[in-house]
């Protein structure tokens, strides 16, 4: 073989390896941006979650229950006191938090942040991704619990 055809055999060949390369990493599933559905997904509708309001005496305290993170926003044992949302980051399945002290939920994977009514405040950081709105849930105060309904 002539060094000429040996160059252009070599370079084809890293050619079609990096096209390759490049092709299956723009392909589905594998972005870094990519929702893992099985953690994304909210309570289904029809079902509900419920917390004891001894986990939420004061104003900030959060509990998650059944996929479902509620924090009280409130003092008084009534709906409007309480605020229940999806307990998973809709962009890549992070925890959400409540930050009491700038009354926003959290993600603690990639610090998207929402209001307590759901609206995205600041997207992913670190990332390229976007995430959308928060489902937020109706609670009810029966007794000694907190319970939210999932639609």
């Amino acid at each position: 073989m002539e060094r000429d055809e040996f160059i252009k055999s070599l370079g084809l060949g890293v050619a079609l390896l990096c096209t390759g390369s490049c092709m299956s990493g723009c392909g589905k599933g594998g972005g870094a941006d990519t929702p893992d559905p099985g953690k994304t997904n909210p309570p289904t509708g029809g079902s509900t979650a419920t917390v004891d309001l001894s986990q939420l005496v004061a104003i900030g305290d959060q509990a998650t229950a059944n996929g479902v993170l509620f924090f009280r926003v409130a003092t008084g044992n009534v709906p409007a006191s309480f605020v229940a949302t999806e307990a998973i980051c809709p962009h890549q399945g992070g925890t959400l938090v409540w930050k009491q002290t700038n009354s926003r939920i959290q993600c603690q994977l990639h610090s998207s942040e929402y209001s307590t009514a759901g609206a995205v405040l600041q997207g992913p950081q670190n990332s390229t991704g976007s995430t959308r709105a928060l489902k937020i849930y109706a609670t009810a105060v029966s007794g000694t619990k907190v319970t939210a309904t999932i639609v």
